[in-house]
């Protein structure tokens, strides 16, 4: 996510808002809000104020403009109400997500759930959008290795990805990213375009959100408390990588052990150094810096949704299989 983050064609905006008190995102882009800003200003300063219209997919047949165009009649196609740019092609029971729901669902639980927004935005044009707000903070293993817990809301408006609510955690020294289960359960409830968008359903997932938290704060202390020399972390990072003599070879998998041999950041703190939480940290920071990708935004889809956040999840477990 950086400078590929959607920019408005219209008001020349990024469309991305973050909580100040959470400091300076890394790529230094977007509006920055202050502390209890209401859902409203949120809204307009991520730019997600424009609506999903759709319109019927129709074709020439002929260069004589006389001749009427023919219709797909199980299409449509999803535009922008403020540029009309199109974002997708979609089926005729395609159930849109607006920008604002997103944003919306926030309203009546910031205040009662006790969570306050961090972030807000769009990628791909605002193909993409999503919300974050933050559950909780915690220490887990250093008074200088601080944790966030945040909730993300996220839909597509092309198809690529279903409307989805996820348990995230967020590394306060590096800005890296992992995902946050129950001691039972997925760290996600995801709801298909074919039916209409459920805050109720969100919602009954998000009450296990206190549970979720202590059990993600349990698991660090665990990983924290497992050994890992640099040859266990060679064997490990072999394994989350796929194993064989290209992956040994590869620059990812020499990345991933410098970065757990002391390059990576916060590398050196108490109960990071030579430990678990310390491999799962380097695994994480790779994925989330440093792996190739055609883009920064497809880096960052990659490492909440897609094969990034997969391989993370892989290296917790075979750490926590070592125990």
């Amino acid at each position: 996510m950086s400078h590929e983050l959607t920019t408005n064609a219209v008001t020349k905006q990024v469309e991305f808002a973050y909580l100040k008190s959470d400091g300076l995102p890394w790529h230094g882009l977007g509006q920055p809000m202050e502390d209890h800003a209401s859902i409203d200003e949120w809204r307009a300063a991520a730019g997600m104020n424009w609506k999903i219209q759709r319109a019927k997919v129709r074709y020439p047949v002929s260069h004589d403009p006389s001749v009427p165009m023919r219709e797909i009649p199980d299409k449509h196609v999803l535009l922008r109400s403020d540029t009309k740019d199109a974002l997708g092609v979609v089926s005729d029971s395609y159930k849109v997500v607006q920008p604002e729901q997103v944003i919306e669902f926030f309203r009546d639980i910031v205040k009662v759930g006790g969570l306050e927004l961090s972030a807000a935005g769009t990628i791909y044009g605002g193909r993409r959008f999503w919300a974050t707000a933050k559950i909780g903070e915690a220490s887990p293993t250093s008074v200088r290795d601080k944790i966030g817990g945040y909730l993300l809301l996220s839909t597509s408006a092309d198809g690529s990805q279903r409307t989805e609510a996820r348990r995230t955690t967020i590394r306060v020294v590096c800005r890296n990213t992992l995902a946050m289960a129950a001691s039972e359960g997925q760290p996600w409830v995801k709801i298909s375009h074919r039916t209409e968008f459920d805050p109720e359903e969100v919602k009954q997932f998000m009450g296990l959100n206190e549970a979720a938290w202590e059990a993600f704060r349990h698991q660090i202390t665990r990983l924290a408390n497992i050994p890992v020399d640099t040859t266990k972390a060679e064997e490990l990072t072999e394994m989350v990588l796929g194993g064989g003599e290209k992956v040994i070879a590869s620059a990812g998998y020499n990345k991933i052990l410098d970065l757990f041999d002391g390059a990576g950041k916060g590398a050196d703190i108490d109960g990071v150094h030579g430990t678990g939480w310390g491999y799962v940290n380097a695994v994480t920071e790779y994925i989330d810096h440093w792996t190739r990708a055609r883009s920064d935004e497809n880096r960052f889809v990659s490492a909440q949704w897609g094969p990034g956040a997969d391989m993370k999840q892989r290296a917790v477990d075979l750490v926590l299989a070592l125990a």
